[in-house]
């Protein structure tokens, strides 16, 4: 049985009810007059109901919301007299796809080149990132967290402690490292790592400057599709400066 308020529950009428007399979904605009409400309010509705796992969207599309609950369990929609139904056309099953993993993780500063000034501060980032991601695009959203310019040669280590270089560790390929148990960031997805709550790795950055990061998975969600990821959610401390000469 679907669990969802009685508000929740007028939306879910309102679009079913739709659906049945015009054969297609409501855009968002008719959802807000139907529900006297404001078009915001209607949005921030629709995601909820996409977070609960009662409806699903196409990004990108319109019209495409799709109630993923059974009809018996939707209340009626009373608000006006039933309309004469007319035949819908014909259209192919979508089958949803399963909802992404969403891996939220935290990543602080352990060492590098730190001014004295601040030395003894915390550096702590949260990101937001799908499971079908890559190692490349977790780089890509610690380098815009901590506000760097400068990009710089790194690595992912999953030793058995944080920064073991004995691996296994992924960057981008280079000769030296053509070695067992060493892959490509630009390939692997966070989904093929097994990652599990709790689990701590290090990332290390500029090979000169030597940024070392300890990366610890918080918890695994499911992504929202409508959302982009990976996406900053808490900051922690200003950026520090990327060189020691600035």
């Amino acid at each position: 049985m679907a669990d969802f308020t009685p508000t929740q529950g007028r939306y879910l009428a309102f679009i079913r009810a739709y659906i049945s007399q015009h054969g297609y979904p409501p855009a968002e605009t008719e959802i807000a007059a139907a529900m006297c409400v404001a078009p915001p309010s209607v949005n921030q509705m629709v995601k909820m109901l996409e977070k609960r796992g009662l409806i699903l969207r196409h990004p990108g599309q319109s019209r495409s919301i799709q109630i993923l609950i059974p009809e018996d369990e939707i209340p009626s929609w009373n608000s006006r007299k039933p309309a004469k139904k007319s035949p819908a056309p014909s259209r192919p099953v979508v089958k949803a796809a399963p909802p992404a993993h969403l891996y939220v993780i935290s990543t602080f500063i352990l060492s590098g080149p730190i001014s004295e000034k601040t030395a003894n501060k915390v550096f702590w980032r949260v990101i937001e990132i799908r499971g079908d991601q890559t190692l490349e695009d977790l780089h890509h959203a610690i380098f815009k967290a901590y506000d760097r310019s400068d990009e710089r040669a790194y690595e992912f280590q999953f030793g058995k402690r944080p920064h073991d270089p004995t691996g296994p560790n992924y960057g981008l390929p280079r000769p030296q490292k053509s070695k067992k148990g060493y892959g490509d960031a630009r390939t692997t997805k966070l989904d093929d790592l097994g990652l599990k709550p709790e689990r701590v790795f290090g990332y290390w950055f500029d090979f000169g400057d030597n940024w070392y990061h300890k990366v610890q998975v918080d918890r695994i969600e499911q992504a929202i599709p409508t959302v982009t990821y990976p996406r900053v959610i808490k900051r922690v401390g200003k950026s520090p400066s990327q060189s020691r000469d600035e």
